[in-house]
């Protein structure tokens, strides 16, 4: 999980969005290098590499409406005494980072498991102060980084095209 700023005591719980999983038709290691360079294109950054066991995480990155495009979060629970972190219901903005686990299936075919996190700007009106809430990812952001995963690996490996 990407490192989140350090919550105070009484802060906003944590949550943990779903997995979400696809099967690419491309060696491990030729998923791993499209899937890095995509991270870094991103301006994300690994905080944590284990190659033995394929997983990974990054750091967060800022992200705004032009990113996504779309709403990219499951609507935060209503504001109440026990949860009192004012925010927008919709979620095209805020900051982002990512979760996965790469394993082999057989030497051509790679499984992907993705999570985003998410956390978006509020107001905590217990202590009258903005902080970072985290957010339920819905699944749009691990759709996009597999769809643009996909594109990549159907051009040869040195990113050259295809000769026609």
């Amino acid at each position: 999980m990407p490192e989140p700023e350090p919550q105070q005591e009484n802060g906003p719980p944590s949550v943990s969005s779903p997995w979400k999983n696809q099967q690419f038709d491309a060696p491990l290691e030729r998923v791993r290098s499209e899937l890095l360079a995509l991270i870094q294109e991103d301006g994300l950054a690994l905080v944590r590499e284990e190659r033995k066991d394929g997983t990974f995480a990054t750091g967060w990155v800022d992200f705004d409406n032009k990113k996504f495009g779309v709403d990219v979060s499951i609507p935060p629970p209503k504001l109440t005494s026990k949860y009192p972190y004012a925010q927008p219901n919709s979620m095209t903005s805020g900051r982002y980072g990512l979760e996965g686990r790469l394993s082999r299936v057989s030497p051509l075919q790679t499984w992907l498991d993705l999570r985003a996190f998410l956390e978006i700007r509020g107001v905590d009106r217990k202590a009258y102060v903005t902080r970072w809430i985290p957010r339920l990812s819905n699944g749009e952001v691990e759709r996009q980084y597999f769809t643009r995963l996909s594109l990549r690996l159907l051009k040869p490996p040195g990113g050259s095209p295809p000769a026609r």
